[in-house]
């Protein structure tokens, strides 16, 4: 009786999160609700360039796209030194399909306060925390302008992405900032760019120098969470990752970008499979790494802690 019911009660929180996870799916063709237009710029290709040209093997690349962690692929791109040099779709996705990427926005809201802050409308933000509305509501302040306008003028145009939006949970409500922003997936790749080459873009300098080492110091004391973005020791998996570095956005179900700079590097990967505590984080961005034959060793190090807290 009692298998019986822990049976149902399994299915029945099985069919919810598939439910959950198919109305995210086509949120951005359903929303039919109230949104805010985030203006870009000439929403223009990203230079390609076979996997071998940037030291990856194409082969391994395959192989990861589909290996079980790689289940339900949506998307599978990989970014090195500002080209893509591999990318799959799957399940009625594309490069130019709009997405609601979750709390992915939260890096944008960081890297329009370090931009802020540069600019002298901001007041150089704590990072001993993140708090989104209070951030959204700073940056409001010091620059007079929505951060939606905002967002637009200073990061999402000078990244050359296409027009976004975010949606409003009411008419005439404040747009959110840590979430509801959909764009195209391969915008996402834009923000990659930036993440990975210390605020720069196609040679440009777009947010701060430095901002982005900022944000990957730690916020939180165990040392996961980063400014708007998630470290390394946020990621569940089977082991490490295989390069340090690292810093991620998680967004809904099993999407996730994962950025390392230490390699120029970047993996956007979304699944139409519901999000499980069992998936595994960190291993296809390493089967990424070790596709690559040019790398540096990892250092010798002692336990995360001590990483984290010298001398422990």
């Amino acid at each position: 009786m009692k298998f019986r019911t822990a049976l149902i009660v399994g299915v029945v929180v099985a069919l919810g999160a598939a439910a959950a996870l198919l109305w995210w799916a086509n949120a951005a063709r359903q929303w039919s609700g109230p949104r805010v237009v985030v203006n870009g710029g000439d929403a223009g290709g990203l230079p390609r360039v076979p996997p071998q040209q940037e030291h990856l093997d194409a082969a391994a690349l395959e192989a990861a796209s589909s290996d079980a962690a790689a289940e339900g692929l949506q998307v599978m791109i990989v970014v090195r030194h500002d080209y893509i040099v591999y990318e799959r779709y799957g399940h009625g996705v594309d490069a130019n399909t709009m997405i609601d990427s979750g709390a992915f926005a939260q890096s944008l809201l960081a890297l329009s306060a370090g931009i802020a802050a540069h600019d002298g409308r901001l007041a150089m933000p704590s990072l001993t925390g993140f708090d989104a509305a209070q951030l959204r509501a700073a940056i409001e302040a010091g620059t007079g302008q929505s951060y939606p306008d905002y967002l637009s003028l200073r990061l999402w145009r000078r990244l050359n992405a296409a027009a976004a939006w975010i949606a409003l949970p009411a008419a005439g409500a404040t747009a959110p900032a840590d979430c509801c922003f959909h764009a195209r997936v391969q915008d996402w790749l834009r923000v990659a760019m930036v993440l990975l080459d210390d605020g720069n873009f196609e040679g440009k300098a777009v947010v701060p120098s430095g901002w982005v080492e900022r944000m990957r110091r730690p916020t939180s004391a165990d040392g996961t969470a980063g400014f708007g973005v998630e470290l390394a020791a946020a990621a569940h998996g089977a082991e490490p990752f295989a390069a340090e570095g690292l810093l991620f956005l998680r967004g809904p179900g099993r999407w996730r970008l994962w950025v390392i700079p230490t390699l120029r590097l970047a993996l956007l990967f979304g699944s139409k499979s519901p999000a499980s505590p069992w998936w595994d984080e960190t291993r296809l961005p390493n089967l990424v790494i070790r596709a690559l034959s040019e790398r540096p060793a990892q250092r010798s190090v002692g336990s995360q802690l001590q990483q984290l807290v010298p001398g422990h």
